[in-house]
């Protein structure tokens, strides 16, 4: 299929159904497809356009279901195909890849996801769905902006590869040395066993666990430190509970001290007051008060002023005399007493004291009392919390155990098929005695992966020692390994795409034939996207993809397109015999494709 696109994207809808030469927009992305697009049973990705990614300047491919091989000379630019899949699906961006003199690559990515409800549930949750195709789109401009969208809708690069792992697994060339890592390995055994529920339970249950230990150990260490402060606020907390002071008495101490340290004065000034209010004979202020007032009232006839006057001496007399009360009452209450005084200004004397000793202000005293009693009844609290978190822990530690006993049992069953199922499937790949062992190792203590420790042992050859894969295995018995052990993995998963990057390196022959066979077996239950060397694997594909770079003087630019099966013939004789293309190379590529 080909189909012919210029535009500006933007956000738009998809038409549903494509028509023999209909033009439709595909979010703002005007199209013509040449004839309609059939989805059959095992089609993943329909569609992968890229615009101006590095030497792509413009891609459009529409693929169909089963396997389809990428080839092409090393450095025409296959990577790049494979590095806009996975921008699409949320890898990180690198504006390396912006093409030279462009200001902004694209790649749009559109799935069939009828037959994935995994994918529509989560597209159904984000509010992104739209019926049963799904479009990716990420941008990334040359000043390293990036942008990603789900169906036209922008969303995180995050939530993009959430989405992404339910569709597509990728296995490339870094997968050889990644299974020499022990980690990966027994990354690779759960994988294979499926047994999430398992490893999950174990995974809850030692977090638990752990998270208890450390709050043991931290109330532990914290338990040891305080015994030697526990002393201090004791005698801190006794000190201060035998003074005993009590809220705000600091503030009424204060102010009696210096009202018994005024008392002369107090007593001086409050009589000669209460003097001049009453008066003697001749009378005081409230009498002189008193006296105005009616006289001035004998002569407000017809003088408001007057009247206003009359009334404010009423007031003023009042006043006076309730202010008279007020300072006899004080008056009388007020005991100046020696005693008293010598009191109040020693307790005032052993406050300040005490906030020296205790770095306080003398008002703080109180408040520093009380949390040096919550500190100290904290302690003991700690300590009566220690047994109840060390049989916590046990109980923990034991639940762990348990979890971790089904899971060694499950990996020991899954361990022992995947060793017979790799094994069984080395003679095809050129190692008819060789043999792989996966051992598990019991660990002297539970870590967050299990209870084991677990190693790929690999006898390449009868009477032949093994070891390690990681110390016995040569690179290309290596790269063999790594291929079974993908291609039965990938057999386990729901994914409904896988794709292999130039997993057969290094063989040849019966052997690429061989895997070849295994990739197609692949096929009959997911859309497989290969890129390969070997014509044995291209002629076995369904779809043949070629990927071709030309270049002047300025411009270097990658051409990928799906090949006829004539075109197949030409590009597969070329990978047999070179450049040079002959009759029998021809006849032998024609022989290599499927019918």
């Amino acid at each position: 299929m080909t189909s012919s696109c210029d535009g500006d994207f933007s956000s738009a809808i998809i038409s549903s159904l494509f028509h023999p030469r209909v033009s439709y927009t595909l979010y703002g992305y005007a199209c013509i497809r040449s004839y309609p697009r059939v989805s059959t049973d095992k089609q993943m990705l329909l569609q992968l356009n890229v615009q101006n990614l590095a030497t792509l300047a413009s891609v459009d491919l529409e693929l169909t279901g089963g396997c389809i091989a990428v080839t092409g000379d090393t450095g025409a630019g296959k990577s790049l195909i494979l590095d806009a899949l996975e921008l699409a699906l949320g890898a990180r961006a690198d504006t390396g890849l912006v093409r030279a003199g462009t200001d902004r690559a694209q790649i749009i990515a559109e799935f069939d996801i009828s037959r994935l409800p995994s994918a529509k549930a989560w597209l159904t949750e984000n509010e992104l769905d739209q019926d049963h195709e799904l479009v990716l789109r990420r941008t990334l401009t040359s000043e390293g902006r990036s942008k990603a969208y789900v169906n036209g809708t922008p969303v995180s690069t995050s939530q993009l590869k959430e989405l992404s792992e339910q569709l597509v697994l990728m296995h490339t060339q870094h997968a050889n040395q990644k299974l020499l890592q022990t980690k990966h390995q027994l990354a690779l055994l759960d994988e294979f066993a499926d047994h999430g529920l398992a490893r999950n339970a174990f995974q809850t249950a030692y977090r638990d666990w752990v998270e208890t230990q450390a709050a043991l150990d931290l109330l532990k260490t914290d338990a040891s430190k305080a015994d030697a402060e526990r002393e201090l606020l004791g005698f801190q907390v006794d000190e201060l509970n035998t003074f005993d002071l009590q809220e705000g008495e600091f503030e009424q101490l204060d102010q009696e001290q210096r009202q018994l340290a005024s008392g002369d004065t107090f007593l001086r000034i409050t009589e000669h007051t209460l003097a001049i209010l009453a008066g003697d004979e001749t009378g005081g202020l409230i009498s002189h008060a008193e006296r105005l007032a009616a006289d001035i009232s004998q002569i407000t006839n017809g003088h408001s002023g007057l009247q206003n006057a009359a009334d404010l001496l009423d007031q003023a007399s009042i006043a006076l005399t309730e202010a008279r009360h007020e300072i006899q009452h004080a008056h009388d209450q007020f005991d100046l007493d020696p005693e008293r005084l010598q009191f109040v200004e020693d307790r005032l004397a052993q406050v300040f004291q005490l906030a020296r000793k205790h770095k306080v202000e003398p008002d703080e005293l109180v408040s520093h009392h009380q949390r040096l009693v919550a500190r100290l009844t904290g302690i003991a609290e700690a300590n009566d919390r220690i047994p109840i978190l060390e049989q916590e822990a046990l109980e923990r530690e034991a639940v762990a155990s348990e979890k971790a006993t089904e899971l060694t049992r499950v990996r020991t069953i899954a361990a022992q098929q995947l060793s017979d199922e790799v094994t069984a499937n080395f003679p095809g790949l050129g190692m008819e005695h060789a043999k792989l062992d996966i051992q598990l190792t019991p660990n002297d203590s539970l870590t967050a992966t299990g209870a084991e420790s677990l190693q790929f042992f690999f006898q390449p050859n009868p009477g032949q020692q093994g070891g390690a894969l990681s110390k016995i295995a040569s690179g290309g018995e290596l790269s063999r390994v790594s291929l079974a052990i993908q291609v039965i993995t990938a057999t386990r998963l729901a994914t409904p795409m896988l794709v292999f990057d130039e997993v057969d390196v290094g063989i040849g022959g019966k052997t690429a034939a061989k895997v070849g066979e295994l990739l197609t077996e692949l096929a009959n239950n997911a859309q497989v996207l290969v890129v390969t060397h070997q014509p044995q694997v291209a002629g076995q594909a369904d779809q043949h993809l070629h990927v071709q770079k030309q270049s002047d003087a300025d411009v270097t630019i990658s051409e990928a397109r799906l090949l006829t099966r004539a075109e197949r013939i030409d590009e597969i004789a070329r990978m047999l015999g070179g450049h040079t293309i002959t009759e029998s190379t021809r006849q032998a590529a024609a022989e290599l494709l499927r019918d």
